[in-house]
């Protein structure tokens, strides 16, 4: 589901291996995601807001100009034109791909963020910054939704692409209220009536990728079953490298870190009074192996980002991770569920640096 390479490739004791828009019915209904769209139904919201901040129209408007924009960088392949409608996390891991598309000569493990539409969550806020979400159609290679979030920083200012997650198949959406009526309402990211705030949510996600089922608050989660999240994702990775007889046998150490970034969290009203929360989290790995041996980068992304430099037995990569989950009100019987990710290597190196260095204090 994501265009980041899986790391599969072996390891042994000298080298590691290297290895617009059509808007659909905008309503409230809960979303599962399989491989042929659905028609979705229009249940009425739970409780009125004052009034959604955008038309349908405008929000149409918005997903059209950022669309060209980005098909503009994406084909030239310079990241400086995505300025002007695409901002934070999006336009880091954007540059990010770009970077490695033209590095690779090829555009492959560039993100498709199809501008067809099938829902708008739009929200009644009246001040800025305001952020509104969309859910695309999926792609024309049949690729699962992309669940987007554009901010509009002040009245003044185009609103901007501030970050996409791919869904998890099979997932099934919260309700929200009906966007050209209604709106739905922001949710603050110390919100205290949801189950946890946005930010601690996302603070205990980050945990949970980093650490698994040693997670203090893995029971907080419910994750999916058939198709992975983005802590299967990590841990599985990280199992893959481990497990590798070469890697054992070259004294290997495969270290993983994640934390949410502070001032990226984003939260909408759901109509069961629960939230959807989007955020970051900032990754690294760090892998080494005996002094006398190699280990070369692991992903033809990994390998584009290191560019030139020579293998060591120091491996270090840093990942923009995008997710959002779902937050159930206080009281629910309900845990917190992944809803989608974006897994996006940002910068690799033959050295592990200080930790001061490091995107994360960990």
């Amino acid at each position: 589901m994501t265009r980041t390479e899986p790391i599969n490739a072996p390891l042994r004791r000298r080298r590691a291996g290297r290895g617009a828009a059509a808007v659909a019915a905008a309503a409230t209904t809960g979303l599962l995601l399989t491989a042929c769209a659905e028609e979705i139904p229009q249940p009425a919201a739970d409780e009125p807001f004052a009034g959604p901040a955008l038309t349908a129209d405008q929000e149409t408007a918005v997903v059209q100009a950022v669309a060209e924009t980005v098909e503009k960088a994406d084909a030239e392949l310079a990241p400086k034109q995505l300025d002007a409608r695409v901002q934070g996390p999006a336009r880091e891991v954007r540059a990010s791909q770009i970077k490695v598309a033209k590095a690779r000569d090829d555009d492959s493990l560039i993100t498709s963020i199809p501008a067809e539409l099938q829902r708008m969550i739009i929200p009644t806020t009246e001040s800025w910054p305001r952020v509104s979400f969309t859910i695309t159609e999926e792609t024309e290679n049949l690729e699962v939704p992309r669940l987007v979030a554009y901010e509009q920083s002040s009245a003044r200012d185009n609103y901007k692409m501030r970050s996409w997650v791919q869904l998890i198949p099979g997932t099934t959406m919260p309700n929200f209220a009906d966007p050209e009526v209604i709106g739905s309402e922001a949710v603050a990211t110390d919100d205290d009536s949801l189950a946890a705030s946005p930010e601690q949510a996302l603070n205990r996600y980050a945990d949970l990728v980093a650490n698994g089922d040693d997670s203090e608050f893995a029971d907080q989660f419910e994750l999916p079953g058939d198709s992975p999240d983005l802590v299967q994702r990590v841990q599985a990775d990280a199992r893959n490298v481990r497990g590798d007889d070469g890697f054992q046998e070259a004294d290997g150490s495969y270290r993983l870190a994640f934390a949410s970034r502070g001032g990226e969290v984003v939260a909408v009203r759901t109509s069961d009074g629960g939230a959807l929360v989007m955020g970051v989290l900032d990754g690294n790995v760090r892998a080494t192996v005996e002094e006398d041996g190699e280990i070369g980068p692991l992903t033809e992304t990994q390998k584009a980002l290191i560019g030139d430099e020579d293998n060591t037995n120091e491996l270090y990569v840093e990942y923009t991770d995008q997710v959002a989950l779902y937050v159930p009100p206080s009281g629910s019987e309900e845990k917190i569920r992944p809803l989608g990710y974006s897994h996006v290597p940002t910068d690799a190196s033959t050295s592990v640096p200080a930790k001061k260095d490091r995107n994360t204090a960990r």
